[in-house]
């Protein structure tokens, strides 16, 4: 790429706001310019003369970057290029915008197959997020909304995510969180709590029966990304009446079919 067009990449500060910080929109527009060179290696120099840059300043910027994996520098031939993990953060941005509509077939799969509401879940911080359903035709069925938010430490979904999460971050969760007695059936003691995820684990899908609401019962299933880190489920919930022991058991096997083929498409 031409230098005139190396620098048009990083001239885009005029009109920018002044409530910027000036180092980290320097060192966004090196990355902006790494990527318009289309991946290929840049010396110190052309990037100084690019973006105008002391090269005080931008040696500090570099070497920050490089620290952070940002940005890779090649002690051979003294030039940058990006870093890889960029590609991994990529990867995971992906994943969250991408989720919802890889989950919308097995959604639909799951409300044919039983006949109860299909639920796609997400953990941010400390809350299980409802972020997509589809609903049987049954007049009487549960009817989530869309962007709910429940305690992680609450409902199937809250046991399918914690039950692969380090022990850490669990802890942290249910310091954060506790355990509501919602209902008589609530688990409020956390050594309960701590038995009945390593069941979950050891069976593949968590089960919930009116411990969040009466009348309601529930079972979900783990959805990994391409690092084998839990990052959503896919469940099932109906009125309890209809979900029965035997139906949470066949129900939990099909959102653990189900859950790793989407899982397979989050690789």
């Amino acid at each position: 790429m031409a230098l005139q067009s190396l620098k048009n990449a990083c001239t885009k500060n005029v009109g920018k706001s002044t409530s910027l910080v000036p180092a980290v929109d320097r060192a966004l527009d090196i990355l902006a310019l790494l990527r318009a060179e289309g991946g290929h290696e840049l010396k110190f120099a052309t990037i100084a003369k690019a973006t105008g840059c002391p090269k005080a300043s931008l040696h500090r910027i570099m070497t920050t970057l490089s620290d952070h994996g940002f940005v890779e520098h090649d002690e051979i031939t003294k030039r940058y290029s990006l870093g890889i993990v960029l590609a991994e953060y990529g990867r995971d941005a992906l994943n969250n915008v991408d989720i919802r509509q890889l989950a919308k077939p097995y959604l639909q799969e799951l409300v044919e197959y039983s006949g109860e509401t299909a639920v796609l879940a997400i953990l941010k911080g400390t809350k299980v997020v409802m972020v997509d359903k589809r609903e049987p035709l049954n007049q009487i069925r549960v009817s989530p909304f869309i962007g709910t938010k429940f305690p992680a430490t609450t409902t199937s979904n809250g046991k399918a995510l914690l039950a692969w999460l380090p022990k850490a971050r669990v802890a942290e969760i249910m310091k954060t969180e506790g355990l509501p007695a919602s209902t008589k059936n609530s688990i409020v003691s956390p050594e309960a709590y701590m038995a009945d995820l390593a069941a979950t684990r050891k069976r593949g899908y968590a089960t919930e029966r009116e411990e969040f609401q009466e009348g309601i019962s529930s079972v979900s299933a783990p959805v990994f990304n391409q690092r084998g880190q839990v990052i959503a489920t896919l469940s099932l919930s109906g009125p309890a009446v209809r979900m029965t022991k035997d139906n949470i058991r066949k129900y939990g096997g099909k959102c653990i079919e189900l859950a790793a083929q989407l899982s397979t498409k989050m690789r």
